[in-house]
């Protein structure tokens, strides 16, 4: 059985046809584009939606134009952000989450009501991007507006005519009440929003409708169904991640989500200082994680070095890391100074300078600096999520494009002295194919769909080596 993907993610999107057959899954790419953002004339950063929706388009003809066979249709994307309608029409592009107005409407939001309230009613971590911050930044549009939808709700809103709000995707607002199924009226109430803008929700699984006849190519007869999947794309990664024993699992990309799957949500006090998250998985499970730097502080410096005459290939990267000398020095790859893109290199020095640390001189030994600290701030994240859970974690599984990085892997193996296990580099795109096979009749349940991915994959174990 075929299946179509659509996977969205902060700097290019893909349409995927992918393959279930005799318990073996098989992947085609159909398109790939660059997503893309700018500025408006107020200074707020912005993605061009109809460019993305344009480029969605183009994939879904070409996907059923190759295979006509395709039983449906999902979509994951980033989380948090969302578009506004009114009489069925984007009322404006969605603002990117990584706008800087969020902080300023953070801290106006958490005037009103502490963040211990906000993670008592949800369990979700306190980041400056977080869709209710954002939500309270500008109430004003919300009396123009009629309904509120996530990106992916959004995109499957042009695709099918159904307005909905999926699960996995709205418990990343901080505004979701995981154990009522719906978005909180009091928080709502507290940052000025009426609840009658929210669609219902739906669940990974279920349909929003059919594929409209625009998106359809020219004389296709067949009813394409678009169906839910974890629409947040870690939702979607988890659901594709195929550990075994007592393991953490990391996403990783762009950025780098570390948790764990739990079948109730943990919101101690301890885990609100860790600031750690209580995301919907599929089946109504918990992932329990943290959300962290991720490849972003490699991709940006090795663009840094480019726009310097300097390219660097994924190829370049290993022989330039083993070959550079050991700084004395770490970065907390957190730190907010490395949150926007754009001169790497000198934040990087601004940051070494300010904390009286070596500063390193060639690509190597920035790219060997990003790495171990990377690692390290991997094992203090992996420490609090055993401590949190009183588990002893045995493996860390990673799944997602950044597992390819076989020096952070190693790195990260060293550190927290266990194994560090590869999973799917297509986690998101096999997770959300999972969903819509598990609703088609394909795939009987997760167990069986994660030993599916599991026997497609090729898969590498570091071990500890000194």
């Amino acid at each position: 059985m075929k299946v179509i993907a659509i996977d969205l993610g902060a700097t290019s999107g893909r349409v995927m046809t992918i393959t279930h057959e005799n318990r073996h899954f098989s992947y085609q790419e159909n398109s790939r584009f660059l997503n893309r953002t700018y500025t408006d004339k107020n200074g707020y950063l912005l993605w061009d939606f109809s460019y993305l929706l344009e480029n969605i388009k183009k994939g879904i003809l070409a996907a059923l134009k190759e295979n006509p066979d395709a039983e449906s249709i999902s979509i994951d994307t980033w989380g948090v952000d969302y578009g506004i309608l009114r009489n069925g029409k984007l009322l404006h592009d969605p603002c990117c989450y990584r706008d800087s107005h969020s902080f300023e409407s953070q801290e106006k939001t958490l005037e009103r009501i502490p963040f211990s309230k906000i993670y008592a009613l949800t369990g979700i971590q306190n980041i400056h991007f977080n869709t209710i911050y954002q939500l309270a930044g500008d109430p004003t549009e919300f009396v123009e507006g009629d309904t509120f939808l996530m990106i992916p709700d959004l995109i499957a809103y042009f695709l099918s005519g159904a307005k909905r709000l999926e699960e996995t995707n709205a418990s990343t607002t901080s505004l979701y009440l995981r154990n009522e199924g719906k978005i909180s009226n009091e928080l709502l109430h507290i940052i000025g929003i009426n609840e009658s803008l929210f669609p219902p929700i739906i669940k990974p699984g279920e349909t929003y409708g059919l594929l409209k006849k625009e998106f359809l190519p020219e004389g296709f007869n067949k009813d394409i169904k678009v169906i839910a999947c974890g629409s947040h794309d870690t939702a979607s990664a988890v659901l594709g991640a195929n550990g075994e024993g007592d393991f953490a699992y990391i996403s990783s990309g762009t950025w780098s989500l570390i948790g764990t799957e739990l079948q109730e949500p943990l919101m101690s006090e301890q885990s609100r200082l860790y600031n750690f998250t209580n995301e919907i998985g599929y089946n109504h499970t918990i992932r329990f994680l943290k959300n962290t730097m991720g490849m972003f502080l490699i991709n940006e410096i090795r663009n840094d070095f480019k726009s310097k005459g300097i390219e660097i290939s994924n190829e370049d990267i290993a022989p330039l890391v083993n070959m550079a000398k050991d700084i004395d020095a770490t970065v907390d790859v957190n730190d907010p100074i490395f949150e926007k893109p754009g001169k790497m290199i000198a934040k990087m020095n601004e940051y070494l300078a300010m904390t009286k640390q070596e500063k390193p001189v060639t690509p190597g030994e920035y790219m060997k600096l990003i790495y171990r600290s990377m690692a390290k701030d991997y094992k203090k994240t992996i420490s609090q999520l055993e401590k949190l859970t009183n588990h002893k974690i045995d493996s860390i599984l990673i799944v997602g494009g950044g597992n390819q990085a076989e020096i952070l892997n190693q790195y990260l193996a060293n550190e927290c002295r266990i194994k560090v296990v590869t999973g799917a580099s297509e986690a998101t795109i096999l997770g959300n194919a999972m969903a819509q096979l598990i609703a088609l009749g394909e795939i009987p349940n997760v167990v069986e769909g994660r030993r599916d991915i599991a026997s497609s994959i090729l898969s590498k174990t570091y071990y500890p080596n000194c």
